[in-house]
């Protein structure tokens, strides 16, 4: 029989075989979190903004619910060369092969069928068109059989109805008014035109554009159609400014991108650039939506239908809680555009373009607060020219609505001459705007800003209007790659679709709130699509959440205001712990217990963001001795991936993890906190004062 020492000994030895190695090694740090703020005024939660660019990236496209494209029969111009070399590719490859891609990146061109010489598609440019620039023409030389003219991809679901308008004239008959043109109008199964899902006929009654509207029922059918128009033999029809648009649509936006934005919650985007706003002319884009004409997109190549503008943009801000901001024309505008533009927006319906915006059918004002004076200004002005025309622009806008506030660039070529661009435009704008991301560049643009609004009685803030993360990686997620695509190797697109991506992004929003009031807001670069560079994707059958989007999705309804300094006790590489204040508060040593009974919703937070760039689970000890922490109110928000290069995507859109759970502790003077693999982490703790 075994002794007592030998039967221990036994045990000991099959515990070592049977738990894994690292069980007695789980990683750990400790960190002090204290009670002094490092920032004198609070963050602004603008920080976790996001932008739109027309023309680019099929963002409008995803985000608006018309199923046409290019439903005006313009001719659309080429991609520029610079755009391929931003993506990393060249205009003969395929992009449909990348991690990225989905199908609210496809574009689908109108053609005719049947393939026959006697069916014809031609262009009326320039002359007998209704809309754009040019409109096309059906003809059909056929002696029988209907020839349409077709677009596919077209997704539609069951249960939702489709509205139909568009502008016809008969062009063929000799006598219009005895020889009226039919033109059946349909949903049809993708590239089968010979058995309907839902169709409609119209009759053409003469050669004077008319427009008409059907409804289109496509009853049980979920799936991509293809949308086409036909005319029976021998006749001839002019077509022009399509539209077909779900009757569930919120106010022309998509219903599901509505709703991802909402639970996102994001609280300014920026419109409508980015480099297309200095070619932008904000008159193009209101008044009736079909009325508009297309445009081409200048720096990116292209074309934009001209769908959204100022109001339909405004509106989108208002259905999800954001705070809109407009990017003005400086580059090839002028400042009288700008002021009215300004007029538009919140001028008094009574008088002005105000009335105009009445006759649109928005009578009430837009309340658009921030305006940013042009995207990249220095693509045309020295520093001293742009300054001088900021305070130009400014006199005009400002005295349209003293209320709003200037964002003038000072980034890249403008910053070594900052001191200098505020000496002449200082007194007339309120916001610089910097797109760096490093903390010393930061702090020392709010150096110049505070040491200028204390000498000059100025209240001028900092933003970041158009940011990225950063690209680095940390050891061990270089690890984790495992002999994979070295990240030198990745196109842009594969680092920003990457949940290491996200994490750089969680990380670059803890430093903005380390920036405090000092810093207004910041807008992150996408809102959606523009392949994969994007807080929401949007294919045509659904939207999801990117990487990024779910970390904003976890930080941009956060209380945290005052972030407080925190002292290293045991250090882990890999970990970055940040933490702040709800409100400022006055601590209490030891509270009675009537003051217990005070926490609640309306009490004082203390949270915590802990980034776990690690393979394994660390213990996070945290010494809170110089808070009283309501032990029985602790919530834990986690977003998570398997790895480095994990991501969301359209075959699997729950890549990323999102957990959520309330828990007490035992010790909430020194609580233990094991992270998740890959994760952001925020920890929300009730104060007890």
């Amino acid at each position: 029989m075994l002794t007592a020492m030998k039967r221990i000994l036994l045990w000991c030895l099959i515990f070592a075989l049977t738990v894994p190695s690292n069980y007695a090694q789980i990683a750990s740090a400790s960190y002090k979190i204290t009670s002094r703020q490092i920032n004198e005024r609070p963050v602004n939660p603008l920080i976790y903004g996001n932008f739109i660019e027309l023309g680019l990236g099929r963002q409008i496209e995803g985000l608006w619910a018309e199923k046409l494209y290019n439903a005006s029969f313009e001719e659309v111009p080429p991609l520029k060369a610079n755009l391929w070399d931003w993506l990393g590719k060249t205009a003969a490859d395929n992009l449909s092969k990348e991690k990225w891609w989905h199908s609210g990146y496809e574009i689908n061109d109108w053609y005719t069928w049947p393939a026959s010489d006697e069916v014809r598609y031609g262009i009326n440019r320039y002359w007998n068109f209704h809309h754009g620039l040019q409109a096309a023409v059906l003809d059909n030389g056929q002696k029988t059989g209907k020839a349409f003219m077709a677009q596919n991809g077209i997704w539609i679901k069951s249960g939702v109805k489709y509205i139909f308008r568009g502008y016809f004239s008969n062009t063929r008959t000799a006598d219009p008014a005895s020889n009226p043109v039919k033109v059946t109008i349909g949903l049809y199964p993708e590239k089968k035109m010979d058995k309907a899902i839902s169709e409609k006929t119209i009759s053409v009654p003469d050669g004077i554009y008319r427009e008409f509207s059907v409804e289109l029922d496509p009853g049980s059918f979920t799936g991509k159609t293809t949308f086409a128009v036909s005319v029976e033999p021998g006749t001839k029809v002019a077509i022009d400014g399509f539209s077909l648009m779900p009757v569930n649509s919120e106010r022309g936006w998509r219903p599901e991108t509505v709703e991802a934005l909402k639970k996102i919650h994001v609280p300014m985007i920026r419109f409508p650039g980015g480099c297309f706003a200095s070619f932008y002319d904000w008159r193009e884009g209101v008044g009736p939506r079909l009325d508009r004409q297309p445009v081409v997109s200048e720096y990116w190549g292209g074309i934009e239908e001209n769908h959204v503008g100022t109001v339909e943009f405004v509106e989108l801000c208002r259905m999800i809680g954001a705070e809109p901001f407009l990017c003005v024309n400086i580059l090839t505008g002028t400042a009288d555009r700008a002021a009215d533009w300004v007029s538009y927006c919140n001028g008094s319906k009574e008088s002005g373009l105000g009335a105009l915006r009445k006759q649109h059918g928005y009578p009430d004002l837009l309340k658009v607060k921030y305006w940013e004076l042009d995207n990249e200004a220095y693509r045309r002005f020295g520093w001293e020219e742009y300054a001088r025309r900021c305070v130009e622009y400014s006199k005009a806008m400002k005295s349209v609505d003293p209320d709003i506030k200037l964002v003038m660039v000072g980034y890249w070529k403008f910053n070594n001459n900052l001191k200098e661009m505020l000496e002449i435009a200082g007194k007339y704008i309120d916001v610089i705007t910097d797109r760096a991301i490093i903390e010393n560049e930061l702090n020392h643009d709010v150096a110049i800003i505070n040491e200028y609004n204390r000498q000059n009685g100025t209240h001028i803030t900092l933003s970041n209007t158009e940011w990225l993360a950063p690209l680095d990686w940390s050891e061990s997620s270089l690890d984790a790659l495992n002999m994979q695509k070295s990240p030198n190797q990745m196109t842009l697109q594969e680092h920003e679709i990457s949940w290491n991506y996200a994490m750089n992004a969680a990380r670059q929003l803890l430093l903005f709130q380390r920036l405090g009031g000092d810093f207004e807001f910041a807008s992150f670069n996408n809102l959606a699509n523009t392949w994969g560079q994007n807080i929401i994707e949007c294919t045509k059958d659904t939207v999801f959440i990117s990487p990024a989007g779910k970390v904003f999705e976890l930080m941009s309804r956060s209380p945290l205001r005052w972030v407080l300094k925190t002292d290293t006790l045991q250090n882990l590489s890999g970990v970055y712990v940040q933490a702040g204040l709800s409100k400022s508060i006055h601590l209490t040593p030891n509270p009675s217990p009537a003051l217990a009974a005070l926490t609640g919703e309306g009490s004082p937070k203390l949270i915590i963001y802990l980034l776990n760039y690690r393979s394994d689970s660390p213990n996070m000890k945290l010494d809170l001795k110089e808070f009283v922490v309501d032990p029985n109110s602790v919530k834990i928000r986690t977003v998570s991936g398997d790895g480095p290069l994990c991501s969301n995507s359209y075959q699997n859109t729950n890549g990323i993890k999102t957990t959520e759970k309330s828990i007490k502790i035992k010790n909430a003077k020194n609580p233990t906190f094991k992270l998740l693999p890959w994760s952001v982490t925020e920890i929300t703790l009730t104060l007890i004062q």
